[in-house]
């Protein structure tokens, strides 16, 4: 069968044995429906799929997001499919309701307004559930194990079991460039023995043979088809051999009730006998689907082996996804070497994907390895903490002496030593916010402290532009024969990266507390007015005058989110008396400023006025 993917090795490191350079394509019929082939969208490697969150890249406009140097999108099942789905699906439209685009099939790039870039559908947000593992809520429900039948998402109304008809049902009407076939992922335990992983290496093995099937426009539900009428039948003997023998035992005829008996084996025998016949459902191929097959294992050598050897057999398979959720818990050192046990045993020429690997540092070492995709997940990391990425690979770029002189990896823009320093977040750089010095370092630290999301949008646009920029300079090196090198001078510059916790900067924890309390007393405020609504007469004005009373105090504290100690000061008025001027703050809040009083007074005064007598 023919693979809608393209994946071309450039050139290969004469230094690291298992580092090269190459494109990773989709090649599509164009919709006039003639033989003539295309290719829309490409991928460089070494490079990365966008981390997604529900469909979106985080913090980014559809207009960021295409100034972004990355040719794919990773989307994860279970986070996009809907409660309803695959039902709801005949209610889809078969092309695509925008006219331009009116002679392409509706599928999940047209749905997520991705038609320009590859989207690589998996079936979990492996990124995600690795911080989970390495840094568990307390008292948090795990995963129920996956079985036979299904295997088990934590999607966002709750625990879904996803059956193989409906991943099926949904990779077809779906239809996204590239799906990550059904698999048996452990994601209940971080030690799982020896019995559990062979169990979910055989489940994923036979899932991927009749996912394989259905690609091809055969059925493969027919092995589980067939044991289900095989237990159907099963119970139907055991009922008709109860039933047998509650007539005979009514009858209280000793010899009648052997005859039966030996009928009903005679019968049973002739069951057994009997070849159960299941009758293919037609389907046809989704050959403009590419298919990558996970490779799993655990921390166990022998089973990474089998799994590679044994997915490696399978014809029509275009890509790896090599597991490493399992290895969440354990040592960087220790979980490379589990990766390269299972890169040892798969094609060369086909694309592997990695989870869990994204620190520069890391990086560098599977693409030595052999990895060739990645996400970007570590960009979007750095954004949710408020740092901005100053790292560089080779040698140190013009224009960065200024601003990175002490060569550092990261900087917190929560810090209030950024608060007056209006310079670029790194000079040179080329991203929206440092272009043109267009988005100053104070002018973040700002933003941040106000809760404003462009401060986030501005972030995660310069660490996507930073990390693109890392690759292609990667690639470049690949291409030189200076891998080695520039990879010693790296870390000899910047060390390694520091492990990520959960912990936030004080300066978040005072924003996000006073941004709490706005909203229970917005939370307040509507129940009262609801209250009021629902009790009516007199009443109701004076309530309703309240509620918009609390309401405009909480608005006049939220612009003072910021600050973290209360001061008062003398202001002269304009007759020459003082007065005392309170400044509002997080730390003091319950006063909230005369101003506000006098405002509320008034509020209730006009309603109260307006009621009736």
């Amino acid at each position: 069968m023919t693979s809608p993917l393209r994946f071309q090795i450039k050139q290969k490191s004469t230094e690291a044995a298992g580092a090269r350079c190459g494109t990773f394509a989709l090649s599509q019929s164009t919709p006039a429906g003639t033989d003539q082939q295309h290719v829309k969208r490409s991928i460089e490697t070494p490079g990365c799929l966008m981390y997604s969150q529900k469909g979106a890249v985080p913090h980014l406009t559809p207009d960021n997001l295409r100034q972004q140097d990355f040719g794919g999108v990773n989307v994860s099942l279970e986070q996009i499919l809907q409660t309803d789905q695959p039902g709801s699906f005949t209610k889809w439209p078969t092309t695509s309701p925008i006219s331009q685009f009116k002679d392409y099939k509706f599928t999940l790039s047209e749905y997520l307004r991705l038609q320009d870039l590859i989207v690589f559908c998996d079936l979990r947000d492996y990124s995600y559930a690795a911080e989970t593992f390495r840094h568990p809520t307390p008292g948090a429900k795990k995963l129920a194990s996956n079985t036979d039948y299904h295997a088990v998402l934590s999607t966002p109304k709750g625990i879904r079991q996803l059956t193989l008809e409906d991943y099926l049902k949904t990779v077809r009407h779906y239809r996204p460039d590239i799906v990550v076939a059904l698999a048996d992922s452990i994601a209940e335990s971080t030690h799982p023995n020896e019995k559990r992983v062979r169990k979910s290496l055989e489940r994923s093995i036979k899932w991927l043979d009749q996912i394989l099937l259905e690609r091809a426009g055969q059925d493969g539900t027919i092995p589980d088809r067939r044991l289900e009428e095989e237990k159907k039948r099963r119970r139907e003997r055991k009922e008709k051999k109860r039933n047998a023998a509650a007539i005979a035992k009514a009858a209280a005829g000793e010899e009648q009730e052997q005859e039966q008996e030996q009928e009903q084996e005679k019968e049973q025998e002739r069951k057994q006998e009997e070849e159960i016949h299941i009758e293919p459902i037609p389907t046809e191929p989704w050959t403009e689907v590419g298919l990558f097959a996970p490779v799993g294992g655990a921390h166990l050598e022998e089973s990474r082996i089998w799994s590679a050897q044994e997915t490696a057999k399978k014809e029509g398979v275009d890509g790896f996804v090599i597991d490493t959720l399992s290895l969440s818990v354990l040592e960087k050192e220790a979980r490379l070497k589990h990766v390269q046990t299972s890169l040892d045993h798969l094609p060369s020429e086909k694309p592997k994907l990695v989870y869990g690997i994204h620190a520069p540092e890391d990086v560098l070492e599977a693409v030595a390895m052999g990895i060739d995709l990645f996400d970007t997940s570590y960009p979007f990391q750095l954004t949710e903490d408020g740092k901005a990425s100053l790292y560089y690979y080779g040698p140190r770029p013009a224009g960065q002496d200024k601003s990175n002189s002490q060569t550092l990896r990261i900087i917190n823009l929560w810090d209030d030593e950024h608060g007056d320093k209006f310079v670029p977040i790194l000079d040179g750089c080329g991203c929206y916010a440092c272009k043109d010095n267009k988005h100053t370092r104070a002018y973040i630290n700002h933003l941040l402290k106000t809760h404003e999301m462009l401060a986030t949008v501005l972030l995660m646009g310069h660490n996507m532009y930073q990390y693109s920029q890392f690759f292609a300079l990667v690639r470049e090196s690949i291409q030189d024969g200076t891998l080695q090198e520039k990879t010693t001078a790296f870390g000899t510059t910047f060390g390694k990266e520091p492990v990520r916790t959960l912990e936030k900067h004080p300066n978040q924890i005072i924003v996000e507390a006073a941004l709490q309390k706005r909203n229970q007393r917005l939370e307040g405020a509507e129940e009262a007015v609801v209250g009021a609504i629902g009790m009516g007469g007199p009443s109701l004005g004076a309530s309703l005058g309240a509620s918009l009373g609390a309401t405009a105090s909480c608005s006049s504290s939220s612009s003072n989110a910021a600050a973290a100690t209360a001061a008062v000061e003398d202001v002269e008025m304009e007759d020459g008396t003082k007065s005392k001027k309170r400044h509002e703050t997080e730390a003091d809040g319950e006063n909230d400023g005369a101003k506000d009083e006098v405002v509320e007074k008034k509020v209730k005064k006009a309603a109260e006025s307006s009621s009736p007598l």
